[in-house]
C-alpha cells in the first residue's frame, strides 16, 4: 500500500463536500470519464462508473464508495485487478490534513503482473495525485 499525507487549506467541514463531487476524482489515479454518481440521503458519494487505461487496454468499471466524514474508501475491480483509494481528513492548526492510501491487488493469478506495475506507478505518483485532490478541495 502506498501512503502519503498532504496539507489542505480547507477545514474538514469545507473539504468533505468537495470529496463527494465526481469532478474532484476525475483524473486521480488514472480514473476518467466518471459518471452516474450515486449519493446517500446525507449527500455522501456511494458509487460511480469510470474508465481507466491499463496495460490490457481501456476498461470500464464501477466504483463503490463507503465511509462518512472524515474518511472514505473508494474500491473498484476490473479485469482481475482490485483498486483501493482511502482518504481520511484530520483537522490541523490551519485547514486540515488528508491522509491518502492507494493500492491495487490482483484478484486472479493472470493479473499479478498488472498489480506489480500499478503499485509501482502508485508509489511514484502518489504525491502528485494527492496534490490534485488538495487543489480541488481547497
Amino acid at each position: 500500500m502506498t501512503r502519503t499525507s498532504i496539507e489542505l487549506v480547507a477545514s474538514v467541514d469545507d473539504a468533505w463536500p468537495q470529496l463527494q463531487q465526481l469532478a474532484t476524482w476525475e483524473g486521480v489515479a488514472g480514473i476518467e470519464d466518471l459518471e452516474d454518481g450515486t449519493h446517500d440521503a446525507d449527500g455522501n458519494l456511494t458509487g460511480f462508473r469510470f474508465a481507466m487505461d491499463t496495460a490490457v487496454g481501456r476498461v470500464n468499471g464501477k466504483a463503490t464508495v463507503v465511509g462518512s466524514k472524515p474518511g472514505m474508501t473508494i474500491t473498484g475491480e476490473q479485469k482481475g485487478l482490485a483498486i483501493t483509494l482511502m482518504i481520511v481528513l484530520r483537522e490541523a492548526d490551519v485547514g486540515s490534513t488528508a491522509m491518502i492510501d492507494a493500492s491495487s491487488k490482483a484478484t486472479s493469478f493472470l493479473a499479478k503482473p498488472l498489480e506489480l506495475a500499478l503499485n509501482a506507478l502508485l508509489d511514484n505518483a502518489i504525491d502528485d495525485e494527492a496534490a490534485k485532490i488538495a487543489e480541488r478541495v481547497s
